[in-house]
Formats: C-alpha cells, structure tokens, sequence
C-alpha cells in the first residue's frame, strides 16, 4: 500500500473514531406530514389559523413558544406558494426545535427534534398577525414575485434608505421611515421583504424601487432609540 494511501485511511479512521467516542450524538428527529384544506378562494393561508392548528396537532404549551423565523415565497398575484415556520416550544418541561412547511395544495411537513438551547423572544402570534394584514398589492402593485422573511435581530442599528424601504407598521397601515436606530440592548423582529424585479438581463434591481422593504411592526418599532419619519 502507498504511503498516501495509508496516510488517507489513517485521516479516514481517526475521523470515525471521534465520532462515535468523542462527539455527542445528534438529537432524534420526529418527521411527520398532514394535510390542512385550504379555502379555494383564498391565495394566501391565514397564518393565525395554521398557528392554531399545530398548537392542536403538535405536543408542545403554546404558552411556552417563542419565534425564530418566518419565510413566504410569494407569486405576484399574491398567492403563497410555501410557507416555512421555526419555533421553539416545551413539551413536558424538555425544549422542542419545530419546523413546519406548508405548501400551497395544503400538504404540511413538519420536523420536530429536542433541543438544548434556551431562547427569549417574541410569541409566533405576534409577528403572524402582522403578517396576515399585510396587503402585498400595496407594496409591489401585482408586479413582482417576493419573498418574505422575518428574523430576530440583536446589537446597535441604523436602518436607513440604504437598507432599503423602511415602514413602520400598524393596524394594516404603512408609514414611511427615514432612519430608525437601536440600541445595543434592543432586540427586534422585523419583516423584510424581496422583490424579484425582472428585467432583460435577468433579475435585477429597478432604480424605481428598492428591491427590499422592511417592515417594523408597532411593538417592535417601539423598541427604538429614534425614529424618522419620511
């Protein structure tokens, strides 16, 4: 045998000898599927009526969740084409990681696994309300695919015009924004959005508009150290 190829299987073995002895096994997953009917007329699922279907299909408190991210992808009709949503959440005193997708014919996908890292943050509902109010038709006028991500954010921020589109958010109601800054202490969820703006050469930015518009929801504009408005 080549002095390479041993020095190969030696790396091989070692690496497989830390594994199995020295590195922690990776937590079970629980996967599982069902299925939720959606309204025929409706493009986009009311995402306080999913929220309340996994509190009933799933084991954890809902009392005990707290959100790490939301994502939509978007048509530009405004019809939903997936839905991706991770929490955390407690089943019996032991933290759970959860994560739902769930597909325009109604077909969801979950992963459930435990999960050792205690989180603070906001309540799914929170942010899920928000969302559901949101009139995409207003912000892209039914002329660009998007996608919608929320995400908790944390340390000193200055969000201004070259962050993209700033919104405070409220009842439904949009205000622009110039700047808005957060302190070091101040934590906040905001939900962005980005725009697929085609083009001849592809996808591209328009100069008429931001390719990415973020949305600071009442409570988590509150959060600000100051606020501009436009």
């Amino acid at each position: 045998m080549k002095r390479s190829q041993i020095v190969i299987w030696s790396i091989l073995i070692a690496l497989v000898f830390v594994h199995y002895f020295y590195m922690p096994e990776q937590p079970e997953v629980t996967k599982g599927e069902m299925h939720i009917s959606f309204d025929s007329r409706e493009c986009r699922p009311d995402l306080v009526d999913l929220w309340n279907t996994f509190v009933q299909e799933q084991a954890f408190s809902n009392e005990s969740a707290v959100l790490i991210q939301l994502n939509q992808y978007i048509d530009k009709d405004g019809t939903v084409q997936c839905t991706e949503l991770h929490w955390i959440g407690y089943v019996d005193g032991e933290e759970h990681a959860y994560e739902i997708y769930v597909h325009q014919s109604g077909n969801v996908y979950y992963n459930d696994q435990v999960f050792d890292f205690p989180m603070q943050g906001v309540h799914p509902l929170a942010i899920l309300r928000e969302v559901d109010r949101i009139e995409f038709d207003d912000l892209i006028h039914g002329e660009y695919n998007i996608t919608l991500t929320t995400f908790k954010h944390d340390g000193p921020m200055t969000y201004n015009k070259t962050n993209g589109d700033l919104y405070a958010f409220a009842d439904g109601s949009l205000r622009p924004l110039k700047e808005a800054t957060f302190s070091s202490e101040a934590s906040r969820h905001m939900i962005e959005i980005f725009l697929e703006i085609e083009q001849s050469g592809g996808i591209t930015t328009a100069e008429s508009i931001s390719d990415h518009i973020i949305l600071f929801p009442e409570q988590e504009i509150a959060r600000a150290d100051s606020v501009v408005h436009a």
